[in-house]
């Protein structure tokens, strides 16, 4: 019976541990396919500080059935758009529309780093200087971040290929 009271009591205290301690940070990721390429999004932290530069990124890999296959797509295979969970908050994607091709080898990873898109809004956070830095950047709150992978095969307006894969983050003190 004390065995049991010791375990529950230790049970409680790692509880009440988990309540008062931040817990830790963990990468996030989320993927999906449609049997001819995957899209993976990824980032090393799942909490970031208001301020703080928020690392995304995805790759596209080619499932086949070719050795090589040619994607057509604008100015990125990959387009990202930014929601805020709690709040108005969006950035809602954008790019050039000229037809780019990129090669791709069956099963080798294409990295495509997050890049901002879209127009700027009169007031915070997506305004025209948040657009001019580099890194990603939010103010506090819970955000989901879409990486949409929009290609074509046999040309551009050939075969399409699209793909949507949310992940999320949160930013807090």
């Amino acid at each position: 019976m004390n065995r049991i009271l010791r375990v529950l009591a230790a049970a409680l205290f790692v509880a009440a541990c988990a309540e008062v301690l931040p817990i830790a940070p963990q990468p996030v990721a989320a993927e999906d396919n449609d049997l001819v390429f995957k899209l993976v999004v990824r980032s090393p932290a799942s909490r970031y500080a208001p301020g703080q530069p928020i690392t995304v990124s995805s790759e596209i890999v080619y499932l086949g059935p070719k050795a090589r296959e040619t994607m057509y797509h604008a100015s990125s295979p990959v387009g990202w758009t930014i929601e805020q969970l709690d709040g108005p908050a969006r950035m809602g994607g954008g790019m050039d529309l000229p037809c780019l091709r990129t090669e791709v080898a069956a099963g080798a990873p294409h990295n495509v780093p997050f890049a901002k898109g879209g127009v700027p809004d009169d007031v915070g956070p997506f305004t025209r200087a948040w657009y001019q830095e580099q890194a990603l950047r939010l103010p506090a709150g819970r955000w989901r971040i879409v990486a949409q992978l929009s290609v074509s095969l046999d040309d551009c307006g050939g075969e399409p290929h699209a793909l949507v894969v949310p992940i999320e983050v949160l930013v807090a003190p």
